[in-house]
């Protein structure tokens, strides 16, 4: 039927109170926000870097790590959307995050009133600037932009206002510290379609199938702030985070809050529907002025599921920073496997404000055996540290979670009587298992005349309870409602379920009419994820039998330590594993594991004869890759990684790492620091990345690069190619034919042994051939190149270079510049090129070829060619030793000139000259010292000849 007028608006959904006494009910029952605390005031400013309130922000220190994180991410790149009650956007610490060019055009993002506070509080503990002022927020590098969906929202018609939450696909992440009573309204179910909720959930599934290319928008939201509240509790309220809808959406992160303690917050809801918890801060961003909490621009009296749920909003910033290709279920799957044991210790009974004790459901994957869960906390506080370890190495043992998601549903049969003092099962099976759980809904469609009387819980076919609802409500009930159950994560879909409804009271009676489950996961495959956090010695004390794995499946498996902040030992054997963690035996596996990512620790991670995946993390690292195609990964601190036997890849990472390939076609990379790479036997690529690192080929046909910095290169045995790329580098060839590129900088290149290729490329080289004959390519820069030994091919390039054959018959070649060129022994060719150029020959008969521009030929021993080319050359003779030729003298040039020294020539001038020392030959003129040896000047006329062709001094 078509909606009357009163009800085209959507029913608002209050922001949550920020207070530990109860709910502050907001836009629903038409009253303004209490202000929490007393006002802040800032101390003075601290020196730059500083922020004066940090000291203040006590929830930091119980989610981990956090300035570790930041030594990394900030949350730089990702943007959280605040959907609220408005953000003051030119706050002193919210101004240089918030990004106003990315609000919605459906709403404004400003505060409406004074009293909207709320908006600006939650957007300090996400992104708060690292400026020197005020406090800094958990993600203080993200992009922040308000929505305000509390006000502006609910004023328009249905079709904008879904819109506004579909629009939520702009964003990465989407912060709800807002809630409804959790009273189990109809217009809060999210299993009707046409309600508002129903219409909300459809909303906010089109944001996550769009959002982020399609990886998902991220949504989180306030579990509530109803329980232990006496006037909720009048109206059979007691603060179950089920009874308010949006809390049970798979694609929600419902978040828990507690106190500084770490203990859960009397106010906090509780229920399977909770993901994760985090600190109620209390430090926060404010109005300015008047406005707002505390009449400060800060206040000290935030809190709430409120405060926790912008806490684990940072934190999933970090995340996304860290690793931008998670997809929302693998965020939602991190942050479980991530969280920290808080409030009561595990083993012990409840205390405090908790409903129930810690305890484990039926995966056999997470800390040897089921995830921890407690229904106050979820799977505990978020652990910003553990969560960005684990995200950063999250895709490479889930690269396809998208296409791995699947459905399936349970419908039972028949209805069930439920009678006074008795409990009543609806049975469902499931048969063979078809996936990992990730979320179940469950919907039960009931009546029954007073509600309050019974108990709803769901059994899985392991024998796991998940309490639903706890003799809450206080009248008749005849309708249907869809739980959202997150406490069943890792477990299998397989076997018998069950519906457990226990009435506790006389008098009244009802029926279950039906019961729906509705599983999704991922696709059930034999590849298993072993997780371990710092949790596990805690765990295994009060549960032995989390110290023994065994793995019988097959497929392909990880041990997940990314996490760990201790030293670890992995040994990966072919048929089992062990796990030790500083000295402590932890974990032994009955079974082949092929994978593993360890943590922050020094830690010794070996192979086995699979293709193994080792992933160190940071610490300074001992890897062994085994007998399989490995891949190694040192990531940051001073590592060692050996390859062994396989054709590996090995990827050194940050820190001056040593890595040895060993036997095996491998590629190694240095990454940052100055490493030592080895490539061992068989053809091998070594690339040294940055850092002044030195590559060795060994053995085999190798690639060496040495990437940027300062690198020395040794290709050894076999035909290699080395690539010096940036800095001023040092390559040397080996014995065999090897190619040799300096790159960039001032480089050095040594040919030895065999018939190699040098490029000097870039900068200012220095080129040694070495043995065998060899081709020099100076490049741009003012080069040096030697043939040494061998027939060599020299070739300057541009600008000044300098050119020595060595031994041997060579070829030299100027090219660009005013170049040096020194055939020295052999027969050589030496070509000048552009520029004005110094050609010798040296010893041997030699011919040199002056060509474009003013050139010098100076004689040397031999019996010697001499070409000047263009322009007007000098042919400088300090002695005459053998029969030399000028092959293109021009007489009549008055710039070209013959020059001889005295003392060391026996012609003293040019009337000596003529008159002892000259001949016409007709055609050409021959001059001699008297001793045999001789300079014949082809082709010149003996007439045109005089004084001003030669020279003496």
């Amino acid at each position: 039927m078509p909606l009357t007028a009163p009800s085209i608006q959507p029913q608002p959904a209050p922001p949550l109170a920020p207070k530990d006494t109860g709910p502050d009910h907001i836009g629903l029952e038409g009253s303004s926000p209490a202000a929490p605390g007393a006002p802040l005031v800032p101390p003075q400013p601290m020196p730059d870097g500083a922020n004066p309130l940090y000291g203040a922000q006590w929830h930091f220190r119980l989610i981990g790590d956090i300035e570790e994180v930041w030594d990394d991410y900030t949350g730089v790149g990702v943007t959280v959307a605040i959907y609220d009650d408005g953000v003051e956007a030119g706050h002193p610490d919210l101004a240089a995050n918030y990004d106003d060019g990315a609000e919605l055009n459906l709403v404004d993002a400003s505060p409406n009133s004074s009293s909207d506070g709320h908006g600006t509080a939650v957007a300090g503990l996400i992104g708060a600037a690292d400026n020197a002022v005020g406090g800094v927020g958990v993600a203080h590098g993200a992009t922040l932009v308000g929505v305000d969906y509390l006000n502006d929202a609910f004023q328009l018609g249905y079709t904008d206002y879904l819109a506004v939450l579909e629009q939520a696909a702009r964003y990465d992440v989407i912060n709800n510290s807002w809630g409804s009573m959790p009273a189990f309204r109809e217009y809060t179910d999210i299993g009707e379609p046409t309600q508002q909720a129903g219409r909300e959930r459809d909303a906010i599934e089109t944001a996550v199938v769009e959002g982020r290319g399609g990886l998902g928008t991220i949504f989180l939201k306030a579990a509530g702030n109803y329980a232990h509240d006496s006037g909720s509790e009048a109206a059979g309220v007691y603060g179950n985070a089920h009874g308010d809808g949006l809390n049970n959406l798979h694609e929600i992160i419902t978040v828990g809050a507690t106190s500084s303690s770490g203990f859960v917050a009397s106010y906090s809801n509780w229920g399977h529907s909770l993901l994760i918890s985090a600190p109620a801060a209390a430090v926060t961003t404010d109005r300015s002025g008047g406005a707002g909490y505390s009449g400060t621009e800060y206040t000290s009296g935030f809190g709430g599921t409120s405060a926790a749920t912008p806490v684990t909003a940072g934190v999933t910033a970090l995340m996304l920073e860290a690793n931008p290709e998670l997809h929302w279920r693998d965020v939602q799957s991190i942050l479980a496997a991530s969280a920290a044991q808080t409030g009561s210790t595990y083993g012990s009974g409840a205390s405090g404000y908790e409903r129930d004790a810690w305890g484990a459901n039926g995966a056999t994957t997470w800390n040897g055996g089921g995830m921890s869960y407690a229904s106050s906390y979820g799977y505990g506080m978020v652990d910003a540290h553990a969560a960005v370890r684990m995200a950063e190495v999250w895709s490479r043992m889930q690269p396809d979670t998208a296409a791995t998601l699947t459905a399936r549903t349970l419908q039972s049969s028949g209805t069930a009587a439920i009678r006074d003092h008795a409990t009543s099962t609806i049975r469902l099976d499931a048969g063979a298992d078809t996936m990992r759980i990730d979320h179940v809904y469950v919907t039960i469609d009931y009546e029954h005349s007073w509600e309050s009387d019974l108990t709803f819980s769901l059994v899985s076919a392991s024998g796991y309870v998940v309490p639903l609802k706890q003799l809450e409500g206080g009248s008749s009930y005849d309708g249907d409602w869809t739980f959202g159950v997150a406490s069943l994560r890792g477990m299998t879909d397989g076997g018998s379920w069950s519906l457990r409804v226990t009435d506790t009271a006389t008098g009244d009676e009802g029926r279950v009419n039906s019961v729906r489950l509705e599983f999704e996961g991922q696709t059930l495959d034999a590849d298993d994820i072993y997780t371990f956090t710092d949790d596990f010695r805690a765990l295994r004390d009060e549960e032995a039998g989390r110290a023994q794995v065994v793995e019988s499946n097959g497929g392909t498996d990880w041990i997940n330590a990314a996490a760990l902040t201790g030293h670890a030992q992995i040994s990966l054997q072919n048929s089992s594993a062990t796990l030790r963690v500083n000295g402590a035996p932890w974990t032994e596996f009955d079974g082949r594991i092929e994978h593993m990512a360890a943590g922050d620790g020094h830690d010794t991670l070996a192979g086995n004869d699979a293709d193994n995946q080792i992933l160190a993390g940071r610490g300074n690292d001992i890897l062994q890759g085994g007998s399989g195609d490995d891949t190694l990964e040192g990531g940051a601190g001073e590592d060692s990684l050996s390859g062994s036997y396989g054709d590996d890849v090995a990827h050194g990472d940050g820190g001056d790492d040593l890595i040895t390939a060993d036997a095996g076609f491998d590629t190694i990379y240095g990454g940052t620091g100055a490493d030592l790479l080895n490539g061992g036997s068989n053809a091998d690529e070594l690339h040294g990345d940055s850092g002044d690192d030195r590559l060795i080929g060994e053995l085999g046909l190798d690639h060496l690069y040495g990437g940027a910095g300062n690198d020395l290169l040794y290709a050894n045995a076999e035909n290699d190619l080395l690539y010096g790329g940036a800095g001023a580098d040092t390559l040397n060839g080996g014995t065999q034919e090897d190619r040799l590129y300096g790159g960039i900088d001032n480089d050095r290149l040594h040919g030895e042994g065999g018939f190699d290729r040098l490029e000097g490329q870039s900068g200012d080289d220095w080129l040694d051939g070495g043995r065998q004959a060899d081709n020099l390519f100076g490049g741009t820069g003012v080069d040096t190149l030697y043939g040494a030994q061998g027939l060599d091919r020299l070739f300057g390039g541009e600008d000044r270079d300098r050119l020595y054959g060595g031994s041997g018959d060579d070829g030299l070649f100027g090219g660009d510049g005013d170049d040096i060129m020194g055939g020295q022994d052999g027969d050589d060719r030496l070509f000048g090129g552009r520029g004005k150029d110094l050609l010798s020959g040296g010893a041997g008969n030699d011919t040199l070829y002056g060509n474009a521009d003013f050139d010098t030929l100076l004689d040397s021993s031999g019996d010697d060619v001499y070409y000047g080319g263009f322009n007007a050359d000098t042919f400088y003779f300090t002695s005459f030793a053998g029969q030399d030729t000028i092959a293109d003298f021009d007489a009549l040039n008055d710039l070209e000139e013959i020059v001889f020294q005295p003392g060391t020539s026996p012609i003293t001038d040019y009337d000596d000259l003529r008159a002892n020392h000259m001949e016409d030959l007709g055609g050409s003129v021959r001059i001699h010292n008297g001793g045999g040896n001789t300079i014949l000047l082809a082709g010149v006329n003996f007439a045109d000849l005089d004084e001003a062709d030669f020279a003496f001094y």
